[in-house]
């Protein structure tokens, strides 16, 4: 019999090539006894993009991650997507992350969301009452905003720069979760205070490391939120973004006085597991990032090929091998 040929794998983005994925789809494959390769495909542009598309649709691909900022044009492109319950009439409260070809069909499917909801379960949160804030509109926030939802969060509150996406985001959202989604303008804290989960989904730090001058960036851009009273009562950070040990917006909001909490590092948690033991998480929930990348990049490879994978293991070969 022969023996398949290796798998063709990427992904499209602009400014990624610190992106991780490689390395957990690398493990992907070993998991699984498939060989294949996964590509970075830097575009500059839509053009470019579209071309690399074009090599899915032509079997040169087998299948393709996409993030910023690309996201949108993904899903505009694809010939059929992979509806689910945060699709309602038309709505789509996503824009796609994953591609593949089935029935000569380009599919277009999110698996940011579920990678959210699975990272929160393996940090023990649980958002079922809660009021969330969510920090960006872009392709990020709005790939998760609707599993805040469906997680049963009380409120989400939408907080980007330009109010315009947020107003629309929560629009779209509230198709779904009538009255659950609100818009907050950006340098306003008011009605933040009582706040219990925030997810940091902007590009703030994205790919760069807490050095004095990108903190000073971050500061700028985000000493409007109240940490003097979220230092007293610790809501969660779960910064979506990842860079190494820690984020810039995790360290900002370390200096600011919230504490770390380590459930994610060894050995990160499976989801077999029960630890009744451990206390609900609060403060900055560390490696939250990756957590959630390992797991939407498992579901998004079970796409491609049919397999499921381990997310928990797949996780442990980006964390620092000190931890892993």
């Amino acid at each position: 019999m022969t023996p398949p040929r290796p798998l063709r794998l990427g992904l499209v983005g602009q400014g990624v090539r610190h992106s991780l994925s490689p390395i957990l789809h690398t493990r992907a494959l070993e998991l699984s006894v498939l060989t294949g390769s996964y590509t970075i495909f830097d575009c500059a542009d839509d053009t470019a993009a579209r071309a690399v598309f074009a090599q899915l649709r032509s079997g040169e691909l087998d299948g393709l991650n996409v993030t910023t900022p690309f996201k949108a044009l993904a899903l505009q492109s694809a010939d059929a997507w992979q509806r689910t319950a945060h699709h309602k009439a038309g709505v789509f409260t996503q824009p796609a992350n994953t591609l593949f070809m089935l029935e000569n069909n380009l599919v277009a499917a999110s698996t940011d969301g579920a990678g959210l909801g699975a990272a929160l379960l393996s940090a023990q949160v649980d958002l079922v009452g809660k009021r969330v804030l969510l920090l960006g509109a872009g392709g990020a926030g709005q790939a998760v905003a609707a599993e805040v939802l469906s997680l049963g969060a009380a409120q989400l509150r939408i907080a980007n720069r330009s109010p315009t996406p947020a107003v629309a985001l929560a629009e779209r959202l509230n198709t779904i979760w009538p009255k659950h989604a609100v818009p907050q303008t950006w340098g306003d804290p008011q009605g933040l205070l009582g706040i219990d989960v925030v997810l940091q989904a902007t590009r703030l730090g994205h790919g760069q490391p807490p050095l004095p001058a990108v903190l000073s960036q971050v500061a700028a851009d985000l000493d409007w939120l109240p940490w003097t009273a979220w230092a007293k009562h610790q809501p969660l950070l779960a910064d979506l973004v990842y860079a190494g040990d820690m984020t810039p917006v995790q360290a900002l909001a370390l200096q600011r006085g919230l504490r770390v909490d380590n459930r994610l590092t060894v050995p990160p948690i499976d989801f077999a597991q029960i630890h009744p033991a451990l206390p609900d998480p609060s403060g900055i929930v560390k490696y939250f990032g990756q957590a959630m990348l390992a797991h939407q990049a498992a579901r998004s490879f079970a796409l491609w090929t049919g397999r499921p994978v381990d997310a928990v293991r797949m996780l442990a070969a980006i964390l620092p091998s000190h931890e892993a």
